[in-house]
């Protein structure tokens, strides 16, 4: 019998099988869906109604579904009377899950969560693995996974439509001891989803991107829909490590997956591209607005200008957090009479601010109803990051009516938080005008990361057997995440050889994918590239939904890899995929 034929007859279900064995069987894939489904929506996990307490155990609906899927699993083993093999993918997933229990056991107050994460990311993976038998199992995972991800996407634009996300809302938020609900600003909206972050919304959609073209390829018109709603909600999770790495890495990708039909249609895809670019820059040089920066008190004021009302003094900050700090809760602004004086017409107040404390930032003006009129106020975070927000004034005066001839002020509520910048403009923010505010109000979060660098191997230097578990200097990282400059520092150079090891046997992966570039495994190859990378940008790996989805289509790719020893253990084709 030829060897390609060897996995698909071997996961093909007997035809002396039982009933009862099939129908566990389709019980454990309708399980499996929504295991996967509940693990990518994790907000569903969180809101109160979401989980319930049974002793000291906390039940979720993810949890509920990835134990009957087990038990399932399990009686379907039972019956066919027969263990799972492990093959050398599967010892490697097992090793990297028992480092990580290692790491957590000389920790024992976040041994637990150790042992959460490590039962969420190893036990989808098994789950997955010991289940799969046959092409249509494939298929209706990797279908499954693709409608999730729209789901999400589609959840997401809505929510940013609204402005608002009633699960986020809802739960609250560990704040240094006190609970505080999270706002955003009006204009400044990240969308969070089912998830609860933008950037792990980003990682989703990024993932499951190479999946749609896959899964749709027959359906033209719903894969074209759904990759523009995911782009659409990709955008605005307003995630730049996502948009670097889906520019840099996944588009290049697509692209040269999809070139033949890129060629077939240049003609439109040029001007579809090149006339809305130039209308949004055109729109963005020509926009009316002033500003001040305020990097101490040598400040460049372009039409806005920094004034000492009665109630207003303030400090100059140095440092990480460079700017201008208020003392008494307020910092007063005076707009230039040229720019706007007793005018009729919205404007938008922009602030870059370095997030520190816990209070609430809000703009008073002077409004057509009222001198000191507030706007809606913003929850600090204590992130100790620069950030943005946009203050959006319906009917603003000017008219220099309030203390020290100001138009208006920022209200800070316990004066720790530090701006360097401020401006003004006519009108709602555009499109373009959020993408670049909030790019550069975070220039510090990149450059931290790439200073760890050098900051790993100065420790390598210093300690070549490493520093210990969690004595790693200039990172603030938690139990379980999996930062690799972590591990390098906690472990020396055994860390460093973990490190590279497994970069190796990534890299070794992607040199037999390139040999087989049209394959489904080159497919989820991409999957796991694009999240691993977005984990490696970030500095950490995944949170619980990304970990859950790096798990599903690790075990795919490890059960239709075809260069394994043995061959695939499912021999798959595209068309096999494809709805």
């Amino acid at each position: 019998m030829p060897a390609h034929f060897r996995g698909r007859l071997e996961s093909e279900p007997s035809k002396t099988e039982s009933r009862l064995t099939r129908r566990l069987h389709l019980a454990w894939r309708v399980s499996l869906l929504l295991t996967v489904a509940t693990g990518l929506f994790h907000l569903l996990n969180l809101v109160g109604p979401g989980h319930l307490m049974i002793g000291p155990a906390m039940v979720t609906p993810f949890r509920f579904f990835f134990v009957i899927s087990w038990i399932i699993l399990a009686a379907r083993l039972a019956g066919e009377r027969r263990l799972p093999r492990l093959d050398r993918t599967d010892l490697l997933v097992a090793a990297v899950a028992a480092i990580f229990l290692f790491r957590g056991a000389f920790d024992p107050q976040t041994f637990g969560i150790v042992v959460n994460w490590v039962g969420t990311g190893a036990g989808v993976y098994f789950l997955i693995r010991f289940g799969l038998r046959n092409v249509a199992d494939i298929k209706i995972l990797l279908a499954g996974i693709t409608v999730a991800a729209l789901v999400l996407a589609a959840f997401g634009l809505i929510e940013y439509a609204a402005k608002s996300n009633p699960l986020f809302d809802a739960i609250q938020i560990q704040v240094i001891g006190s609970d505080k609900l999270i706002e955003a600003s009006s204009q400044f909206y990240r969308i969070r989803s089912l998830i609860g972050h933008p950037g792990f919304v980003g990682a989703i959609i990024l993932g499951v991107m190479p999946l749609v073209l896959l899964v749709f390829w027959r359906r033209r018109l719903m894969m074209a829909l759904s990759l523009a709603m995911m782009t659409a909600a990709l955008f605005l999770t307003f995630s730049r490590g996502s948009w670097l790495i889906g520019a840099l890495v996944l588009l290049p990708l697509l692209l040269i997956r999809a070139r033949y039909w890129v060629r077939r249609n240049i003609k439109w895809i040029v001007p579809a591209v090149l006339i809305p670019a130039a209308v949004i820059g055109f729109n963005y040089w020509d926009r009316e607005r002033v500003s001040i920066d305020m990097h101490g008190y040598q400040m460049r004021e372009s039409g806005l200008y920094w004034t000492l009302g009665n109630d207003g003094p303030v400090i100059s900050v140095k440092g990480e957090s460079a700017g201008i700090q208020p003392l008494n809760h307020y910092i007063y602004f005076k707009v230039d009479r040229a720019f706007f004086h007793n005018d009729h017409g919205p404007v938008t107040i922009t602030i870059n601010y370095f997030n520190k404390g816990n209070g609430i930032i809000r703009c008073d003006y002077d409004s057509w109803n009222g001198i000191y009129k507030q706007t809606a106020a913003i929850n600090k975070t204590d992130s100790r990051q620069w950030t943005a927000a946009a203050f959006y004034l319906p009917d603003p005066r000017f008219d220099g009516r309030m203390n020290g001839g100001a138009d208006f002020r920022i209200v800070e509520q316990d004066d720790e938080f530090t701006v360097d910048h401020v401006s003004v403009q006519k009108g709602k923010l555009g499109f373009v005008s959020l993408v670049i505010d909030q790019w550069l109000s975070r220039p510090d979060s990149i450059s931290n990361r790439i200073n760890l660098y050098p900051l790993t191997w100065s420790v390598l230097q210093a300690h070549p057997l490493g520093v210990g578990l969690y004595n790693s200097p200039g990172t603030d990282h938690h139990a379980v995440d999996s930062l690799p400059l972590t591990w390098m520092m906690e472990f020396g150079w055994p860390g460093l050889l973990l490190v590279a090891g497994l970069a190796f046997l990534f890299g070794l992966e992607g040199v037999k994918v390139w040999k087989e570039p049209r394959g489904v495994a080159a497919v989820l190859y991409m999957s796991l590239l694009v999240l691993m990378l977005h984990g490696w940008h970030l500095m950490i790996l995944d949170d619980k939904p990304t970990l859950v989805l790096v798990a599903a289509v690790g075990a795919a790719y490890a059960s239709v890899r075809p260069w394994r020893p043995g061959r695939a253990t499912i021999n798959v084709t595209n068309e096999d995929c494809m709805l």
